[in-house]
């Protein structure tokens, strides 16, 4: 729900730093797991992620569970499996044939190699929200970013929508975008044997192998998710919303998609508290608030500390491509240099896999032909 943010907020490790007027710092010296993600209406999309602290070096890293038993549990005791989809980043996802409808109630059922019990508290899923209209405006000084000391190019992202009347409604806003690439790997100082990476002080300054299919399209999730609430805004129509952008540091086809998600007033308050710490709307090194604890815990009530938020939710979403050229502005400077191994004929360098998680050779809806 979080996804990687919330890590660098518990241990002030900065997010770019045009997002964050302050930094809170905060000092954790425990391990904890870390549970977050949602289960979506309809049930396409539903993802968590599980994670360890690291406490290894000086920064705060996440390391992703494998081997997790994951449980969804529905009020009238139906429990869905869900299997291990990115084990480098612990994604777990449900079937393909999981279908879930607003106004069911479900929680999570967690047990950890471990042995730790994870356990959430059961979430109703709202009705979704549908987006009308994405769009998408270069500015060329977009926010300034203070780790490279200039204002960077940014394709912005606003979306338009209609909030139902008469109810409460609790929103994240949130983005992906695709690209497609033609390099799959890139070993800096080394060589790819078909596996990884190989160092190679004689290489200068890499060898870069293309993908192994014919088209390969990266997808990348925006930086961090926003929050807002109808309670000055009930049964409006609202357009132009900004929710993000997409830096401007590549050229070709850009295919945003722009996410809606209806949430519940307890995950709007988890997430609104996350919100203001990150942008320093809570002023200069608070104290971690307990809100921080979300929905889930451990079985064990002596055992390691939880953290995270185990949602229900519901997700409209809709997508505008862009294809992006020097005629609109410039771009950070970027490294358009391919540098192949020079193997001598019949050889020929290995091809680099495509489909990862992150990348994939099937086309994305909403990108032309």
């Amino acid at each position: 729900m979080l996804k990687h943010f919330f890590s660098l907020l518990l241990v002030a490790v900065a997010l770019p730093s045009c997002l964050e007027p302050t930094t809170p710092e905060f000092r954790i010296n425990e391990a904890f797991y870390l549970a977050e993600g949602n289960i979506l209406a309809g049930g396409s999309g539903s993802e968590i992620r599980l994670s360890e602290s690291r406490f290894e070096t000086a920064d705060l890293t996440f390391e992703g569970i494998e081997g997790a038993e994951v449980l969804s549990v529905r009020s009238d005791g139906r429990s869905v499996s869900w299997q291990l989809t990115d084990a480098k980043k612990g994604k777990y996802a449900p079937p393909e044939d999981f279908v879930t409808s607003p106004g069911e109630r479900w929680s999570f059922d967690i047990t950890l190699p471990d042995g730790t019990s994870i356990i959430s508290e059961p979430e109703t899923i709202p009705m979704p929200v549908e987006v009308d209209a994405v769009n998408l405006l270069f500015k060329q000084n977009s926010i300034f970013d203070e780790g490279r000391n200039r204002f960077i190019p940014r394709f912005e992202i606003f979306i338009d929508y209609q909030d139902p009347a008469g109810e409460k409604n609790y929103y994240a806003y949130d983005f992906r975008f695709w690209e497609e690439v033609i390099v799959c790997i890139s070993c800096p100082r080394g060589r790819y044997n078909g596996v990884v990476c190989v160092s190679d002080p004689s290489v200068r300054p890499r060898y870069d192998y293309y993908c192994d299919t014919d088209e390969c399209y990266s997808l990348t999730a925006g930086l961090a998710t926003t929050y807002s609430s109808d309670a000055l805004y009930d049964g409006n129509a609202l357009r132009d919303v900004p929710i993000g952008g997409v830096t401007f540091d590549a050229i070709g086809g850009l295919l945003v998609e722009a996410e809606l998600r209806s949430i519940t007033e307890a995950a709007f308050d988890y997430g609104k508290v996350i919100q203001d710490l990150v942008t320093g709307s809570s002023g200069l090194n608070p104290t971690i608030p307990a809100a921080l604890n979300g929905n889930v815990r451990n079985a064990n009530p002596e055992g390691r500390t939880v953290l995270g938020y185990l949602g229900a939710a519901a997700s409209g979403r809709r997508r505008s491509f862009i294809l992006r050229t020097l005629d609109i502005g410039s771009p950070l400077t970027f490294d358009n240099n391919i540098f192949t191994e020079p193997i001598p004929p019949p050889g020929v360098p290995p091809l680099a896999p495509c489909n990862i998680p992150g990348r994939s050779s099937e086309r994305p809806e909403g990108w032309p032909e």
